[in-house]
């Protein structure tokens, strides 16, 4: 009898323990998540959640083990109750459940220390894009394995939850198919890796450069200075041209020259004036070919080389191109001709008559009989 009315008051006891052990923990793990905030200002912001997230770790693990290890010592007395076993059981699955998920939100701040950290960006194979998209596939598999984790410590049965997670999914997907069209694209994009951050491109009618690749969509500034989001899915379907992952830009530029200059001479001219710029690439060397017939002149094609190319240095470059080779064509004396059309009268008009107002003395009203202005008609 005295035993049963002293098991009442152990209970109570460990209850008290119990509460002041998870009061306390929870008390330093406030303290250390305001403490993490501190850390950002003297280590870097990915070191910081790290060494937060590995305290909590810590401070929840010596938690457990001190109920676990009280809860132990005092199994003989709950015994005789029989009613509290159940409790003590779903404490420790609690516990159990809650050091899960506070491992995987450790683990996925280390994989974002290491996946995104900025300190060996330069020297990394994979992209930004790349990166950002693994550490965000990363972190649902890791939530995904600790929330079936939970319902296996918790006697949930598998099967039935993959069932009913089928059928959810199968609705989900007929509500959202742009959405998941839009992500499934933004895998694609990240295993051709088309372009990244800061690249200037030209997907579809819009043309900028890439400021943010998500999940979803893909973000461009234009050339005009507007943001332009478009979704992935839309990315993936158009064509893209990337004119900054090699490096360097072939430019071209047309100049027309009469047909009585000589086109060797005309080409070795531009090519010499060419050579004389430094806003254009050395190597591979400027080029000068004469590429078709026009009505009025013979067309020289200048093809010539920039380097980190940017719409600033296109333009750039072609301006002074255009400034030099006609300075050059001015000196040697190569004329750019106007457009010209030639006009012939029919033999049966007279023809065209052309009359000098000057050595005529008559007026221009004058000169012009009204045979000249049918054979102009005609």
């Amino acid at each position: 009898m005295l035993s049963f009315f002293l098991v009442p008051l152990q209970s109570s006891t460990e209850l008290t323990e119990t509460v002041a052990v998870v009061a306390a923990a929870v008390f330093i793990g406030a303290v250390i998540w305001y403490l993490g905030k501190r850390l950002k200002i003297r280590l870097r912001t990915e070191n910081a959640e790290v060494v937060r997230a590995g305290l909590l770790l810590m401070v929840a693990s010596v938690a457990a083990v001190v109920l676990v290890l009280r809860w132990n010592a005092a199994g003989t007395a709950l015994s005789v109750v029989g009613v509290l076993e159940f409790g003590i059981e779903a404490g420790v699955r609690l516990l159990l459940t809650i050091l899960q998920f506070i491992a995987a939100y450790t683990v996925t701040r280390i994989l974002k220390r290491f996946l995104l950290g900025s300190g060996s960006s330069k020297h990394r194979v994979t992209s930004d894009h790349q990166r950002r998209v693994g550490y965000y596939v990363s972190q649902v598999v890791i939530y995904v394995v600790a929330v079936f984790g939970t319902f296996s410590l918790w006697g949930v049965q598998l099967s039935d939850l993959l069932l009913g997670a089928g059928v959810l999914g199968i609705v989900l997907g007929f509500a959202a198919q742009e959405t998941l069209g839009s992500i499934l694209a933004g895998f694609i994009l990240m295993l051709s890796r088309p372009f990244a951050i800061g690249d200037w491109v030209r997907i579809g009618d819009h043309e900028g450069f890439i400021t943010e690749i998500t999940i979803n969509n893909v973000r461009l500034r234009n050339l005009d200075g507007e943001h332009v989001v478009l979704p992935n899915e839309a990315v993936n379907n158009r064509t893209i041209i990337n004119r900054s992952i090699e490096g360097k830009l072939r430019l071209r530029v047309e100049v027309g020259i009469d047909y009585d200059v000589d086109p060797d001479h005309a080409e070795s001219v531009a090519l010499e004036a060419l050579t004389e710029l430094e806003e254009i690439m050395s190597q591979p060397a400027p080029q000068v070919l004469p590429v078709r017939f026009d009505d009025s002149a013979v067309i020289l094609e200048l093809r010539f080389w920039i380097d980190k190319p940017t719409p600033q240095r296109k333009w750039r470059a072609t301006q002074v191109v255009i400034h030099n080779v006609k300075a050059a064509f001015r000196r040697e004396g190569i004329k750019i001709p106007f457009p010209q059309r030639e006009l012939m009268g029919r033999k049966e008009t007279g023809g065209f008559r052309v009359v000098d107002d000057e050595l005529s003395g008559q007026p221009e009203a004058d000169s012009h009989s009204p045979t000249s202005s049918t054979d102009r008609s005609e």
